[in-house]
């Protein structure tokens, strides 16, 4: 099982790769919709991870058709459903980094909010995913150091530590993770 999951999710980077689009959003579709399947019959740590893989590979087929109000909160309902298992923080840090992605993109896209609540909340909101992803750089460093998603997190680490402070220290991701989802609906990122 494990193995044919490996390899569809292989797949679906192919498609992009090839400029695919439609065929890798198809197939990350399907994939994650297996996985939900599986996950509401047994939330083991090994469903957990593979929930996150199949999420993290449909929100990147997502992203190319412009579609990144979907993709985050695939995003975020992975991050939640998650939030309390033992899950690779390879994995976690790949989500983290398209959650953060489509929230710079986004920032980099809008007209800056007049309403300074706004802007608190969103610098709220990148302090959070910035301690997350701060957390599973490190942990993803020591487990795996060649992990290529190590590059694209450090060069994002540094322009969100410029912006707003990050926790070094987060211990229990579950009330981080708790505020990255609040703010996201108080944001309208999510609904």
């Amino acid at each position: 099982m494990p193995d044919s999951f490996n390899q569809a999710i292989s797949q679906v980077y192919r498609h992009l790769a090839e400029k695919e689009v439609t065929e890798a959003v198809m197939l990350g579709e399907e994939i994650l919709s297996d996985i939900l399947q599986e996950w509401h019959s047994n939330r083991s740590d090994a469903v957990a991870c593979r929930y996150v893989a199949a999420s993290c590979a449909y929100a990147m087929a997502l992203l190319p058709m412009q579609r990144q109000q979907e993709a985050y909160a695939v995003c975020m309902t992975a991050l939640a459903y998650t939030a309390r298992h033992n899950v690779d923080a390879s994995g976690l840090l790949a989500l983290t980094l398209i959650a953060w992605q489509i929230i710079e993109n986004t920032l980099a896209n809008t007209e800056p909010s007049a309403d300074s609540m706004a802007r608190e909340y969103m610098a709220q909101l990148t302090s959070a995913i910035g301690s997350l992803m701060y957390k599973f750089y490190y942990e993803t460093g020591n487990s795996n150091p060649d992990d290529p998603a190590l590059n694209d997190a450090y060069a994002s680490l540094s322009v969100i530590m410029q912006c707003v402070d990050v926790n070094r220290q987060v211990d229990d991701r579950v009330p981080v993770i708790s505020t990255i989802l609040r703010l996201s609906e108080t944001l309208g990122l999510i609904q």
